[in-house]
């Protein structure tokens, strides 16, 4: 199955097929994550992460009648009342070392300095709009289908790591408590993403279909 994948990231394709080529071998699903056909700023004007990547899914598809994804994610955090949260791309106008210096400073205003006063997470909410030849019995062709992924960490006290994009450098998933996410081989960082959570769900759904794809 081929699936364009809304985004103008290069860094969020690369990690999506990598993160596909994987579960796509667990899950007996193969799928080609495809660019987008043309360049567009695809308008984001939703209050919540499914109805951004609503709007992305369905500009592909309205455009194209292609099967596609689309996601919207965010970093929030506890002791910012959940912020940057849907704004996260703009919370610094997309200059991640910026942001990370902003929500940095920020936490320290706050007197958030020990590690359980700086809990965050990364939420994702992936939407799949998939054409005849690729729906599922009982799944209307061009009907948006959700799957939602969460990554439960904290901020770290300074940046650390040099992989990874975005907020990366300064979130320490609960899964490797001891590092930040720009510091773990890309692979595994991938696996225990939001995205990653996201996607796998997307995967399950999709092999518990008796068909061939």
């Amino acid at each position: 199955m081929e699936l364009i994948f809304a985004t103008q990231n290069k860094g969020k394709l690369k990690e999506a097929q990598q993160i596909c080529d994987v579960l796509g071998r667990r899950y007996g699903v193969c799928i080609t994550v495809l660019p987008m056909p043309e360049k567009a700023d695809i308008p984001e004007t939703g209050t919540t992460y499914r109805e951004n990547s609503l709007q992305k899914a369905q500009w592909i598809w309205e455009r194209y009648g292609r099967s596609c994804f689309a996601d919207d994610s965010g970093l929030e955090v506890d002791a910012l009342d959940g912020a940057p949260g849907i704004h996260t791309a703009r919370y610094c106008d997309r200059n991640f070392e910026s942001g990370m210096d902003k929500l940095l400073h920020q936490l320290g205003e706050r007197g958030a300095v020990q590690p359980q006063q700086r809990k965050a997470s990364f939420q994702c909410c992936i939407s799949l709009v998939l054409s005849a030849d690729d729906a599922p019995q009982g799944v209307e062709a061009g009907k948006a289908l959700f799957f939602d992924g969460e990554c439960r960490g904290r901020i770290s006290e300074s940046k650390c790591g040099d992989a990874g994009f975005g907020f990366d450098p300064v979130f320490m998933p609960d899964a490797y408590p001891d590092k930040c996410m720009a510091e773990l081989p890309e692979l595994e960082k991938n696996l225990i993403s939001h995205r990653g959570m996201a996607l796998e769900r997307m995967f399950k759904f999709l092999s518990s279909n008796d068909r061939n794809i």
